[in-house]
């Protein structure tokens, strides 16, 4: 049956291309295209192994008058013939002419910011969600009335394998309404539907829905965002009942501006086991969340002051826990201590200064606490003082960055310092000459990342021309989690060598 599918997409493309002469002048085709190809050291045996990882991604998009259709073809080859590849095709076509607008093929629908529905590519975290079917968007009196329908997919990148989170046969029916007929007010309105195959019976479908309402006067801007989720409980049955909140308030005039975000979801995240389809936004700027719209609170503060032209200072707390659900009258009663709970403390400090056009200093202080984020550590605390300078000469530039990372994992204390060297001439080449390394490797960290003390990292950046880019990254990478938007994953430790030629035409 894919197979088949597989054909049929094949044709269509075939057939599309096949009559581009047909329309002579009046057609523009453009595109680009990512190759990348990794030779590595496997040490996960007793014996060090050798794997490969091949991959490439074309992008086309033709246009005509007020038609366009896109397409991407993507491939991923692991070492093994034998174990699982990736391999799809992509395709969109669009009508757009004001006021209407239809899509019908692959594309990624969000509504307000995510509380109700959230499918976006990531290209550089490599998680891709999106949805297969039809949009049509109308547009009148500065509003957007959008109606979409079609079948989700996430495919996800993680310990050097992608993984089809979803199984692709949910149903999702939704409209979205957005105006903005009295300035300086945006209004919105929206509503979900996601059908099930897992549904016990026709009246346990999950309905996701909401609005917000945005607004600036002055130096001030607002915005609020309500969600509410309808589902059913597995298994058992029943009606699942969440809701979520987004409130951001921001006040900017030259030399000063501050941003405040809120946050408060409860049973507001859908999906399934390690994808949502509504992706709640973080407070975190590093990416990081305790559970993906589940069970989560938090906030955010941002600072940014320059007093003059050639300094500015930032500073930013944020926060994220879950609800303190032990604080109630039976605890209180029997004197039972509070269980700790998971969540996120992140704070910043940043300086920079231009002395003169050609220099610029950077110092600064970035401290994270995480607390039951990642399995078998219960706290960690970073904290990591770091310093950067970087001088134009005029044809090239020169940079140095130094970071010194102060880690306690529970009780085990440990430091991780970087050294960063980077030259340059700009629209010519970029080289970079990194090494990291670890003082000392607690017991318990060894079957998590290996016992490798140093990481030394060379990088080759070439522009070939202005439309084709080179790199070749030879080294190792320590590995860990690494987070994006509130999406996680672990990525293994790399010893070996990365090729990516990026092209667009």
């Amino acid at each position: 049956m894919n197979q088949k599918k597989n054909n049929s997409h094949w044709l269509l493309l075939f057939a599309i291309f096949l009559f581009m002469p047909v329309f002579g002048a009046n057609v523009r085709l453009r595109g680009s295209n990512h190759a990348e190809y990794w030779v590595f050291v496997d040490e996960s045996l007793d014996s060090l192994n050798y794997k490969e990882h091949l991959e490439d991604k074309l992008k086309l998009s033709l246009s005509y008058r007020d038609l366009t259709v896109k397409g991407a073809l993507f491939l991923w080859n692991p070492s093994l013939p034998s174990s699982e590849k990736l391999r799809y095709i992509n395709y969109t076509v669009q009508y757009r002419k004001d006021p209407v607008n239809f899509v019908y093929g692959r594309f990624y629908p969000t509504f307000g910011r995510g509380l109700v529905l959230n499918q976006f590519l990531d290209e550089d975290f490599r998680n891709d969600n999106s949805l297969f079917g039809v949009r049509a968007d109308l547009k009148y009196l500065r509003s957007r009335l959008s109606l979409i329908a079609g079948r989700p997919r996430n495919i996800f990148f993680e310990e050097n394998i992608y993984k089809i989170k979803n199984d692709t046969t949910d149903q999702i029916r939704g409209i979205n309404l957005e105006t903005k007929i009295i300035p300086k007010l945006d209004l919105g309105a929206r509503y979900v539907r996601v059908n099930r195959n897992v549904d016990l019976t026709p009246k346990a479908f999950t309905e996701l829905f909401g609005g917000n309402l945005g607004c600036q006067f002055g130096p001030f801007e607002t915005y609020f965002e309500y969600g509410k989720h309808l589902g059913c409980h597995p298994v058992i049955g029943g009606r699942l009942k969440g809701d979520g909140l987004l409130a951001t308030l921001g006040f900017s005039v030259p030399g000063f501006g501050i941003s405040m975000q809120y946050v408060d979801y409860d049973t507001m995240g859908f999906g399934g086991a390690g994808y949502r389809y509504n992706e709640v936004p973080t407070p975190i700027k590093s990416g990081i969340s305790v559970n993906r719209g589940m069970d989560e609170i938090g906030y955010g503060v941002s600072v940014n002051f320059s007093p003059v032209d050639f300094i500015s200072f930032e500073a930013e707390n944020n926060k994220i826990t879950q609800h303190d659900t032990t604080k109630d009258w039976i605890n209180q009663t029997i004197n039972m201590p509070s269980k700790e709970q998971s969540g996120v403390l992140e704070q910043t400090l940043k300086l920079k200064s231009n002395p003169t056009v050609d220099l610029e200093i950077t110092t600064g202080l970035d401290r994270l606490i995480k607390q039951q984020i990642e399995i078998g550590i219960n706290r960690k605390t970073e904290t990591k003082p770091y310093g950067d300078i970087s001088y134009n000469f005029g044809p090239f530039y020169v940079e140095v960055e130094y970071e010194h990372n102060l880690i306690r994992c529970d009780t085990s204390d440990f430091y991780e310092p970087c050294i960063t060297f980077g030259v340059g001439r700009p629209e010519l080449f970029i080289l970079t000459l990194r090494y990291e390394w670890r003082n000392r490797i607690p017991a318990w960290l060894i079957h998590k990342l290996g016992n490798e003390k140093a990481w030394p990292l060379a990088e080759l950046s070439l522009d070939l021309t202005n439309r084709h880019n080179l790199r070749i990254r030879v080294g190792g990478e320590k590995g860990g989690l690494v987070c994006s938007g509130g999406v996680c994953r672990f990525e293994e430790p790399f010893k070996g060598v990365k090729v990516v030629l990026s092209s667009i035409f």
